[in-house]
């Protein structure tokens, strides 16, 4: 499992599972990905795992509301 932490001109940043970081060519992931989108490579081909990024964002939101932001 990756996340797409941020895109730096025609790369992306990818935090991987160990806690570093790897760099991929932009092109090279599916067009409407975003910052935050959890990402996994599958037969060559990085696609977004949907179901685990709204599990994360939901876990932010919950997160957030505790702290009262």
């Amino acid at each position: 499992m990756m996340i797409i932490e941020r895109f730096e001109g025609d790369f992306a940043v990818l935090e991987v599972a160990t806690g570093g970081h790897i760099e991929v060519k932009r092109e090279l992931l599916p067009v409407a990905s975003k910052e935050g989108d959890v990402v996994e490579l599958q037969n060559g081909i990085y696609v977004v795992n949907a179901e685990e990024t709204e599990s994360r964002r939901q876990n932010v939101i919950a997160r957030l509301r505790k702290m009262g932001l």
